[in-house]
């Protein structure tokens, strides 16, 4: 897995945008596959808090290259495969925290 600090905008299923911000990339080895893991603030925090301390909501996408070589995302519909890099994130971060 590869950090990377950036943001970007997204589009909810209402077509209002928000801010995410990449969280890492998981390309899968021996394939051309690459999903870009992400968070998005939770909306529905309204806690007095720091910013750093809101909820977060985190995301995965399929990341694919058009014929220019321009990244884009794609939602991921294959629920197998989502729940494959959700749980593949999981094990990264897991092993990350207990070092």
């Amino acid at each position: 897995m590869e950090n990377i600090k950036e943001t970007f905008l997204v589009e909810d299923e209402k077509g209002k945008e928000l801010v995410a911000t990449v969280i890492t990339r998981i390309k899968v080895e021996d394939t051309d596959l690459e999903y870009l893991i992400y968070s998005i603030d939770d909306e529905k925090d309204t806690r007095n808090v720091p910013e750093n301390d809101k909820h977060v909501i985190i995301m995965a996408a399929k990341v694919n290259k058009d014929e220019n070589g321009d990244e884009y995302l794609t939602n991921i519909e294959d629920e197998e495969e989502k729940k494959a890099i959700y749980d593949a994130f999981t094990e990264s971060y897991n092993k990350a925290m207990t070092k």
